[in-house]
């Protein structure tokens, strides 16, 4: 099974992500749209995994999550990566120290299950819209009208990515709730 570790939105959210993905898609050339049941914070890819190794996964995510307080997030900017000529168009979040806590147990328990490091910095974002090629009407990115929406943070999950009828889906295997939860 192919996993990862996510911070998983209440519908508000999702919602309000939905609406500004459907406002940057009038300035897109097509492109490859998150669904909006999928949108989540990942914070750390995992990859294929066997149901031994997924054991060694719960245990981190409840480690990791211990001691760990609720706290919220704020969405504060839209941004792109580019990928040869097409772009990945994501929401990126404020700065904030408890979110960089929390991944830091996440990387510490991780490798006490035998994972190494990720050995980058951890850059959070959400992902909107994969593959895109912005239209010839297309604004400046940072001209988008963005909804600033504070997100509280109570639990992290350990997620399955899958295909089901051709559609990529994201379930929540196992979940571990935060301190305040």
């Amino acid at each position: 099974m192919r996993v990862f570790f996510a911070i998983e939105f209440e519908e508000e959210i999702k919602e309000r992500l939905y609406s500004l993905q459907q406002e940057i898609k009038k300035y897109c050339s097509g492109g490859n749209f998150s669904h909006k049941e999928n949108f989540h914070l990942t914070l750390r890819f995992i990859g294929e995994q066997n149901p031994g190794q997924v054991e060694k996964l719960r245990r981190a995510l409840r480690t990791a999550a211990a001691g760990t307080p609720c706290f919220q997030l704020q969405i504060d900017r839209l941004g792109a990566f580019s990928k040869g000529n097409k772009k990945i168009i994501w929401t990126g979040l404020e700065e904030n120290n408890e979110l960089q806590k929390l991944y830091c147990r996440l990387e510490a328990a991780l490798e006490r299950e035998g994972y190494p490091c990720e050995g980058r910095s951890y850059s959070p974002h959400i992902t909107l819209v994969r593959e895109t090629r912005p239209a010839e009407n297309a604004p400046d990115i940072d001209k988008i009208q963005l909804d600033k929406s504070a997100v509280k943070v109570s639990s992290i999950s350990l997620m399955e990515s899958k295909r089901v009828n051709d559609r990529l889906t994201y379930t929540a295997i196992d979940k571990a709730g935060l301190q305040g939860y």
